[in-house]
C-alpha cells in the first residue's frame, strides 16, 4: 500500500512540474519570425523551403591547393530581400574555415555569390552553413 501511495505522489508531482513548465513556455508567446528564443513553436525564416549552395573554386599556387573563393546561394525567397546573408564554411570538427556576408538586394534575383574570406581549403571543407537574418 505504501508503494502505491508513493507512485501516486510521483505522478502528482510530475503533473505539477509539467504545469509550471507549460505556464513558463506560454509566457514566451511574443516570439516572432525575426527573433530567436526558447519556444515550442517553429520560428520560420524568410525562406521556409530552404536554399541551395554551390562553390566557386580556384587553384592557389602559393598554398598548392584548391580553395573555395565564393559560395553561391540559390533559391532564396523574395521575402529575404533586404536581409543579411552570412555563409560559413566549416571543417569536420565544425570549426569555421572561412566566412562571407552579403546584403540581399531587392531584385528579382534568387541566386547570390558570397565571396569567402579567407579562401578555404576545398579539401578541408566539410560543411556550409547559411544564415539569413534581418
Amino acid at each position: 500500500m505504501r508503494s502505491k501511495k508513493r507512485g501516486i505522489a510521483a505522478v502528482l508531482a510530475a503533473l505539477a512540474i509539467f504545469g509550471v513548465v507549460y505556464a513558463m513556455a506560454a509566457s514566451l508567446g511574443g516570439i516572432t519570425s525575426d527573433a530567436v528564443g526558447a519556444d515550442s513553436t517553429i520560428v520560420a525564416s524568410c525562406d521556409t523551403d530552404g536554399v541551395t549552395t554551390s562553390y566557386t573554386t580556384g587553384w592557389d599556387a602559393t598554398d598548392e591547393r584548391y580553395e573555395i573563393t565564393a559560395v553561391t546561394v540559390g533559391d532564396v525567397a523574395d521575402a529575404c530581400d533586404g536581409q543579411t546573408m552570412k555563409v560559413t564554411l566549416a571543417d569536420a570538427s565544425g570549426a569555421s574555415l572561412s566566412e562571407g556576408t552579403l546584403s540581399i538586394p531587392t531584385s528579382a534575383a534568387t541566386s547570390f555569390a558570397v565571396p569567402m574570406s579567407p579562401a578555404a581549403s576545398a579539401q578541408l571543407t566539410e560543411a556550409v552553413h547559411v544564415l539569413i537574418a534581418a
